[in-house]
């Protein structure tokens, strides 16, 4: 999607787009890599967009699935099948293999969450750290090279 009709479709957009010309990028950033940044900022700002006007609960590509969840499904799940696995192997009656299995589900579902919300605490932590390190080159190589900036114009 090219700049221009992202900016006529939307007064968010236009403004986005306004505040990132009065930016001043330094030099170590790579340039792909900002577009590649923009481009996700403008496609999330349009789904929000999007999304108030609807106003409707549609999965997108930009749903967000809490890991606590998801690790608590899954792990309930498998514990699940493993059980009624180990029930059959192991020829008990069908109705010790359920409830060995419901029981299973419940307890490992429980666990899985708990394990999916320390998962989600260190992925946020790490993806923070990341930025915060990123955040911290960038404003040092500003400063670095502003002094040399500031001695060329002095010298001119």
């Amino acid at each position: 999607m090219s700049t221009e009709s992202a900016a006529t479709e939307s007064p968010i957009i236009s403004d986005f787009q306004a505040q990132l010309e009065s930016l001043e990028i330094p030099s170590n950033i790579d340039p792909k890599l900002l577009a590649l940044w923009l481009e996700r900022e403008r496609e999330a700002i349009e789904h929000q967009e999007k999304s108030k006007k609807l106003k409707s609960k549609s999965k997108s590509k930009y749903q967000h699935r809490a890991l606590n969840r998801l690790f608590a499904a899954y792990i309930g799940i498998i514990v699940f099948c493993l059980a009624i696995i180990l029930g059959f192997v192991q020829q008990k009656e069908t109705i010790e293999i359920l409830n060995t299995a419901c029981l299973s589900f419940l307890v490992y579902t429980v666990i899985g969450f708990f394990v999916g919300c320390v998962a989600e605490y260190c992925v946020n932590d790490s993806v923070e750290t990341l930025l915060r390190e990123i955040i911290r080159r960038s404003d040092e190589a500003a400063n670095a090279a502003k002094p040399e900036i500031d001695a060329v114009s002095q010298e001119s």
